[in-house]
C-alpha cells in the first residue's frame, strides 16, 4: 500500500481511500426525542503557511458573512484529550429560520495540516451541563 493511501474508520467499518485521498467526512451524534444539544466532528485542512489562529480567523470570517446574525460571545483556550493537543473553543450564536441557534466549537491542529473542529450546537441557550458534556467530550478523545 502506498504511503498516500489512508485507512478511514467509521462506526460501521473501514475503508482504504485511493492514493491522496483527503477525509473531509462529518460525524453527526444526536439524542432524539428531546431537547439536547448536537455535537459533530468535522474535518478541514490548514492553507500553506497557515497557524491554527490564521484559520480560526478566517472561518470566523466566513461565518459573519455568510450566518445570518452572527454574534461571536467568548474565544478561549481548549484542550483535546488529557490536555494532548491545545486548540481553542468559540462560544457563537447565529440565526435559522428566525430562531437563536447556539454553539460551541473547539478547534484543534492535530498534525501538519489536519484540523478537527469539534461541534456542539443547541436550539436556546447552552447550559452548564451541556457545556460539561461537551468538555466531557473532548477530554475522551485518543489518538
Amino acid at each position: 500500500m502506498s504511503e498516500n493511501h489512508a485507512t478511514c474508520l467509521f462506526t460501521e467499518g473501514q475503508v482504504t481511500l485511493p492514493d491522496r485521498y483527503q477525509d473531509r467526512t462529518v460525524n453527526v451524534f444526536t439524542l432524539s426525542g428531546e431537547n439536547a444539544p448536537a455535537f459533530n466532528i468535522s474535518r478541514d485542512t490548514l492553507t500553506d503557511g497557515e497557524a491554527l489562529q490564521d484559520y480560526i480567523d478566517r472561518q470566523l470570517a466566513l461565518m459573519d458573512k455568510h450566518l445570518k446574525g452572527w454574534k461571536l460571545s467568548l474565544r478561549e483556550a481548549a484542550a483535546l484529550g488529557q490536555d494532548t493537543v491545545q486548540g481553542e473553543c468559540i462560544h457563537a450564536s447565529y440565526l435559522r429560520d428566525n430562531q437563536r441557534i447556539f454553539q460551541q466549537q473547539a478547534v484543534f491542529n492535530t498534525a501538519a495540516k489536519h484540523i478537527l473542529v469539534f461541534t456542539m450546537t443547541r436550539t436556546g441557550k447552552i447550559r452548564d451541563t451541556d457545556s460539561q458534556c461537551f468538555q466531557a467530550l473532548l477530554a475522551s478523545f485518543r489518538f
